[in-house]
Order: C-alpha cells, then structure tokens, then sequence
C-alpha cells in the first residue's frame, strides 16, 4: 500500500467524517456549511490524488470513495455505545454511504484526471 493512498484514504476520512461526527443525531443535513466544507474538501481530496498522484482516478476512487463508508461506520459505533437502539438500520447506512463515497469519488477524479490535462503544457 503506497503513501498516497493512505493519505488519501486519511484525509478522505476526515473530510468526510468530521461534519458527519459533529452532527447531532437525526439532525446532519447536507446544507449546513460544515457538510458543504467537508464535501468540498472530500472532492478537492479525491481530485487532487486522481490527478497529481500515482493513484490516478481508479486508484483515487477506491482510497477516497472507501473512506466514506469508514467514517460513517465509525458514527455507528460511538453511536451504538451511547444507545444501542440509536442505528437499527445500520446496514443501509454504511451500503448508501458507500455508493455516495465511491460516485462522488470517482466523478471528482475524473475531474482532477481533466484539470491537469488541462494545466500541464503540451
């Protein structure tokens, strides 16, 4: 496992994490400005590794995009210690997680694949 994978996967974790953990439960919504920071950073993560690391998109998409599912299982767990009755559906959370992470993931590569074509002399 290379370096920039697992900072990518890191810094994926984080971006997608962190407003994720800060939310109260029942209340995260993707339009407050900490959600709207942290996607902006996920993608900036995701964008950068496809494009100016050796992971390129495919690469960028499994280190970024399995970040997501990661993160919010880890809210499953600290949330489950607290009130064990709190994710009775858990399994459809980290299987919607993991199909958000990883399209997000791979669109924002294909991005940052483009973005660098785009600012590299010919």
């Amino acid at each position: 496992m290379s370096a920039a994978f697992v900072g990518t996967a890191a810094a994926a974790f984080l971006a997608a994490g962190i407003p994720w953990w800060l939310a109260p439960y029942n209340r995260f919504t993707f339009a407050s400005p900490l959600a709207i920071v942290g996607f902006l950073a996920f993608v900036g993560v995701a964008a950068g590794a496809a494009g100016w690391s050796r992971l390129g998109p495919v690469g960028a998409t499994f280190a970024a995009g399995g970040a997501v599912p990661g993160a919010v299982m880890a809210r499953v767990v600290v949330d489950g210690l607290r009130d064990p009755t709190s994710h009775n559906l858990w399994p459809f959370e980290i299987v919607f997680a993991a199909v958000f992470g990883f399209a997000v993931a791979f669109l924002a590569g294909l991005f940052g694949r483009l973005l660098r074509r785009m600012l590299e002399p010919a």
